[in-house]
C-alpha cells in the first residue's frame, strides 16, 4: 500500500511561476527538483510546458511527460488587456516623439494623422472596465495631448 502512495507521488510536478522571460513565456520552478520549465502558451488557456536547460533566458526544448500530474503554487494567466495597455502606451510614446523630437510630423504618429490617433486612443482608454483604466495615463491627459496636436 505505501509502495502506491510512493508511486501516485513520483507522479506530480508542483510548479511555482518566478516570472516572465524577454519573449512573453511564463517560467516556473519545479518544487520537487528545482528544474526551470517555460510555458510555451504564454499564458493563454493550458500552459503548455518545456525544459529550457536550467536557464532562465534558455529556448524551450522538450515537452514535460503527459503522464506526469501538474499542479501549480501560483499559475500564470495573460491579463486580457495586455495588448490594449501596449498600444495605448506606444500610442502615447508617438504623441510625446511628436511633440518633441518628431516636429510635429504626422507621419511618425502611428495612425498618420492626429485627430485619428488620439480618437483610437480615447477608444481604447474608454475599453477598459473602471477597475482597469491605465493609472499611468489619465482622461485628462489624452485630452491634454489632443489640445496640443489636434487644436493647435
Amino acid at each position: 500500500m505505501a509502495k502506491s502512495k510512493k508511486a501516485i507521488k513520483s507522479n506530480i510536478r508542483t510548479m511555482e511561476l518566478i516570472g516572465i522571460d524577454d519573449w512573453n513565456r511564463p517560467v516556473y520552478r519545479c518544487i520537487e527538483n528545482g528544474a526551470l520549465w517555460k510555458d510555451i502558451n504564454l499564458g493563454k488557456g493550458v500552459p503548455a510546458l518545456y525544459s529550457c536547460g536550467n536557464d532562465y533566458d534558455g529556448e524551450p526544448s522538450c515537452p514535460i511527460k503527459p503522464q506526469l500530474e501538474i499542479v501549480y503554487v501560483n499559475q500564470y494567466h495573460e491579463d486580457k488587456y495586455t495588448f490594449s495597455y501596449q498600444m495605448l502606451s506606444r500610442l502615447q510614446c508617438d504623441c510625446e516623439y511628436y511633440l518633441g523630437f518628431g516636429l510635429k510630423n504626422a507621419n511618425v504618429l502611428f495612425y498618420k494623422n492626429e485627430q485619428e490617433h488620439i480618437n483610437e486612443m480615447k477608444n481604447i482608454w474608454k475599453s477598459f472596465p473602471k477597475d482597469k483604466k491605465p493609472k499611468w495615463l489619465t482622461w485628462e491627459q489624452i485630452l491634454q495631448y489632443e489640445a496640443l496636436m489636434v487644436n493647435k
